[in-house]
């Protein structure tokens, strides 16, 4: 779609009133992958959080709040420094599914019962602070539940990092999947 757009533009459904989750800026325009025809509207649904401006992941942020994906700790912060907890991405891949994540005795309890019933994670620790394995063998379960190619390319190879013996077995398939999307690169020092 062609438009002046930034990373606070979203596409929304004219019909249904829903936010195209498959939207974004490109230099062009707002790029959007639909599963049918439909009338569309763009909207600036950017939030405008103080400890968010001039920061590093300013962009991500809009993006990921203009599409409902992440709330703000408040109406005017985000804590972007903050440690992203298990019950964070439970809800925030719920909402990139199209659930409903409203309502529950606790804030993330919607998330975290379609994350379970996906066979996105298994709901235990919710409150934890997410490790890199575990933020990618979640990644990788919810493209295996969307029906997503997760094969391994055969130049990925997680063995060069210098700590990749302190992966779990359990998460080894998974971390070589999103290193080979480029999803989870290595830090200083070869690790």
């Amino acid at each position: 779609v062609p438009a002046d757009v930034n990373y606070g533009m979203v596409a929304v459904n004219a019909k249904t009133g829903e936010i195209v989750k498959l939207s974004f800026p490109t230099e062009g325009g707002l790029a959007v992958k639909l599963d049918s025809s439909a009338d569309l509207i763009l909207m600036d649904n950017a939030k405008d959080f103080a400890d968010a401006s001039g920061h590093w992941a300013q962009d991500g942020i809009d993006f990921a709040t203009a599409h409902e994906l992440f709330s703000g700790t408040s109406a005017t912060t985000f804590a972007p420094d903050s440690p992203m907890t298990r019950a964070m991405l439970m809800t925030v891949l719920a909402r990139q599914a199209g659930e409903d994540t409203t309502g529950g005795s606790v804030w993330y309890e919607k998330g975290m019962e379609w994350a379970k019933t996906a066979g996105v994670s298994d709901g235990t620790n919710p409150g934890g602070a997410i490790t890199r394995e575990q933020l990618a063998a979640m990644l990788y379960r919810y493209a295996q539940s969307r029906g997503d190619d997760v094969s391994i390319g055969a130049d990925t190879n997680i063995l060069s990092y210098n700590d990749a013996q302190e992966i779990s077995e359990w998460a080894i398939p998974a971390m070589q999947w999103a290193a080979g999307e480029g999803i989870i690169t290595g830090k200083t020092g070869g690790l």
